[in-house]
């Protein structure tokens, strides 16, 4: 039986996942995570049987780590895998949309994430990872034109 926590990289298949991302060549890293969160949705029948929430979370998770506002979850996944050879090109908020559209599926209140933890303490942090995560890719996909490239904003 495998790992399964609260936090963000807290699952043994997520964290098989990212190694094998880190298997190929950087420059495919993104279209991976981008078939990745596009298999998700168009297949969400097939959760719990093809992929499960901890997997979504931690890719997106892995996503939010390339944005502004994810360095603490850089220095979180380097503790925990050899998943930090895997090298997005650039923090693409095109991606950052597709993970926040996969973390709602799998997260959204009353969600598969959600459901299961058997202390308070488990349940109140993994909303807190969630809500963390839909933090920094929200923040992300709202710094984005409709050409899908990034745009300055003034704060």
């Amino acid at each position: 039986m495998g790992t399964f926590g609260p936090g963000p990289f807290g699952s043994d298949g997520a964290l098989d996942f990212l190694d094998d991302v880190a298997e190929r060549p950087p420059q495919q890293h993104a279209a991976v995570l981008r078939h990745m969160f596009g298999y998700v949705l168009a297949n969400r029948d097939l959760l719990w049987r093809e992929f499960f929430p901890d997997q979504v979370v931690a890719v997106a998770a892995f996503v939010a780590a390339a944005l502004p506002g994810g360095e603490h979850l850089q220095h979180r996944l380097a503790q925990v895998s050899d998943s930090s050879a895997v090298k997005l090109p650039e923090p693409m908020a095109g991606l950052a949309a597709c993970a926040l559209e996969a973390l709602h599926f799998v997260a959204s209140p009353g969600g598969p994430w959600h459901q299961g933890w058997t202390t308070e303490t488990d349940r109140l942090e993994a909303q807190q990872t969630i809500d963390n995560l839909i933090a920094i890719l929200g923040a992300a996909t709202e710094r984005v034109g409709e050409s899908g490239r990034p745009v300055r904003t003034s704060r």
